[in-house]
């Protein structure tokens, strides 16, 4: 998983990014601070990208984060699983509650974290729309159609 934190954009500035993202997430010499600007949440992602890789891709919880403020409805929740963590973005209206990755390596811990973040920020599942970024397990797509109002995917 790729290290990230949110800073509202009031706060950031590209010199300080190493030692905003280094206060959260442990970091090597070699690590390559990016960042992506949000303004339709006024916010910035700071992430590192290890030297290593090549690729260059951003982290999966950009996706998330860009198509999130598209979603019909009050109650906004877009979820990806990917190589064995799954990242919530969750939001109210216009107002981001949550951007996350939690480790999770089967559909039970993916349901737990769902759950837990709806539950933190008193969302009700029956009036939310719960959509899937990528592949989901089969069990997992069951389980969301028995407590969203709808599953979408992305």
């Amino acid at each position: 998983m790729t290290g990230f934190t949110l800073v509202p954009s009031e706060f950031f500035s590209t010199e300080a990014s190493h030692k905003i993202l280094s206060e959260v997430v442990p970091l090597q010499d070699t690590d390559i601070v990016r960042h992506i600007e949000l303004p339709k949440y006024k916010a910035v992602l700071v992430y590192v990208q290890k030297s290593d890789d090549e690729s260059a891709t951003e982290p999966p919880i950009v996706d998330l984060l860009r198509f999130a403020p598209t979603i019909s409805g009050h109650n906004r929740l877009a979820v990806s699983l990917n190589n064995n963590y799954i990242y919530i973005v969750l939001a109210e209206g216009e107002k981001l509650l949550l951007a996350n990755a939690y480790p999770a390596a089967d559909v039970v811990t993916a349901e737990y974290f769902i759950f837990a973040s709806l539950r933190e920020f008193q969302i009700n599942p029956r009036m939310t729309t719960i959509h899937f970024h990528g592949e989901v397990p089969s069990g997992l797509t069951e389980e969301m159609f028995r407590h969203f109002r709808a599953v979408e995917f992305i």
